[in-house]
């Protein structure tokens, strides 16, 4: 992954586009999509039923994360109670997805990996489109879209992951504490 410290910070769009890009070298089979097309299908949820999960934990969750969505621990080695409750939310649903996020894509990924290995070995039907959200919540936030506190409040400060990372979020949108 991308160091920071190897970035010019001044231009934080540079900095996020090469962070993005490899995550995407390092987690190929991931399959990613864009904060507009995530945008776009929770807008319009009768055309396709999407479960948002969280890869964060929890101190950074209950300080803001995409309203519905479900944390998870990217470290659970146990998927399978995981993929059965996104089943259940998507039974007999039109277009089901599951789209996975954490501050930048990592974790996120790893969820979206460990979940396209259990669909596949599992051989469960039908099978979710699954996608890790590129540039996760920090890109998310950085283009002022909705995001909610543990009360289910707007807000739009985002738990800045590490000092390390952080230089990828907007500064006026750091918030370390619910």
């Amino acid at each position: 992954m991308t160091d920071p410290g190897d970035c010019d910070t001044s231009n934080p769009g540079f900095f996020m586009k090469s962070t993005i890009q490899s995550l995407q070298m390092k987690f190929p089979s991931v399959k990613n999509i864009s904060t507009a097309i995530l945008a776009k299908w929770l807008k319009t949820p009768n055309e396709r039923t999407v479960v948002i999960l969280d890869a964060r934990a929890q101190e950074e969750f209950d300080v803001s994360h995409l309203d519905g969505a479900l944390r998870v621990d990217y470290k659970d080695k146990d998927i399978e109670p995981l993929a059965q409750k996104c089943s259940e939310k998507l039974k007999d649903k039109q277009n089901p997805t599951i789209v996975s996020y954490c501050s930048l894509g990592y974790r996120s990924s790893v969820v979206v990996q460990k979940l396209q290995d259990y669909y596949k070995e599992s051989e469960k039907q039908p099978v979710p489109e699954i996608y890790n959200l590129s540039g996760s919540i920090f890109k998310w936030a950085n283009e002022r879209r909705p995001l909610v506190d543990n009360a289910g409040n707007p807000t739009k400060y985002v738990h800045p992951y590490t000092a390390f990372w952080s230089k990828l979020l907007d500064s006026s949108l750091w918030k370390t504490e619910p």
